[in-house]
């Protein structure tokens, strides 16, 4: 059986330090992946512990790509409607490059209104939107 663990990329324990010591002890210990969950304006009264404090998950991701040397790398998930559909297929294939092929991409298509508001995303068009990122991730 493969065991990923997610690392927290949220909140007080998000510091370089922490991340850093997780990714590298999840590694040594032999687990197969290392997993950063995705979120870009969640409202500070909505987030779950976090104090508003999100680690962007496409560049810690790569963060996390230079600093390991084996282990897999998972987004659960990005949240394809929240971004622009090019530069997000573009992002995700460098990741993917750089890391020797080791991200492995969780994607899904958002739940949080507020969350859609704040980025002026049309909740109603998450599904055409997160197929137009599809699309290009697929190219």
């Amino acid at each position: 059986m493969d065991i990923g663990i997610s690392i927290r990329n949220m909140g007080s324990q998000s510091s370089r330090e922490v991340v850093a010591g997780a990714a590298l002890a999840v590694e040594t210990l032999g687990f197969e992946s290392i997993w950063i969950t995705d979120h870009i304006a969640i409202p500070p009264d909505d987030a779950e512990g976090s104090g508003g404090r999100y680690l962007d998950t496409l560049t810690t991701l790569a963060w996390l790509a230079g600093l390991t040397t084996q282990i897999k790398l998972g987004s659960g998930v990005l949240i394809l409607p929240y971004r622009a559909a090019l530069p997000t297929a573009r992002q995700v294939a460098t990741v993917q490059e750089l890391s020797g092929n080791r991200l492995v991409l969780g994607v899904g298509i958002g739940w949080m209104e507020a969350e859609f508001r704040a980025l002026g995303v049309d909740r109603h068009a998450r599904g055409r939107i997160s197929d137009e990122t599809l699309a290009y991730l697929n190219a």
